[in-house]
């Protein structure tokens, strides 16, 4: 089940790794260079990945619910340039994935 995460990612999950790994190798090479001691350095840069996990997630997630909005506004017949919000993701793909996974899954009682 674990695996199914990675097999239908977000359109988040790239910008979200990317900026992880840059926040551990940058805070990991500047507490190494202001100390010089390795095993604080990589504690400080471990100390960094949940601060861009949650940052990251819930940019993804403020970033969906805006494009839920405009899809509104888009079906209406609103040009691109009179939207008030320009997304960073498209979300179109993940949107058919959601509810393809919606339908398919077992109703429990």
């Amino acid at each position: 089940m674990p695996l199914q995460f990675f097999k239908d990612p977000d359109p988040g999950i790239t910008q979200l790794a990317w900026s992880m790994c840059a926040n551990f190798g940058l805070t990991h090479m500047l507490l190494y260079g202001l100390t010089g001691r390795g095993q604080k350095a990589m504690l400080g840069g471990l100390l960094t990945i949940p601060f861009s996990l949650f940052m990251g997630m819930s940019d993804a997630t403020k970033d969906y619910e805006k494009w839920k909005e405009m899809r509104v506004l888009k079906l209406r017949g609103v040009p691109d340039r009179f939207l008030p919000y320009r997304c960073k993701y498209d979300w179109t793909d993940y949107d058919k994935k959601l509810e393809r996974r919606r339908m398919n899954k077992p109703i429990s009682d």
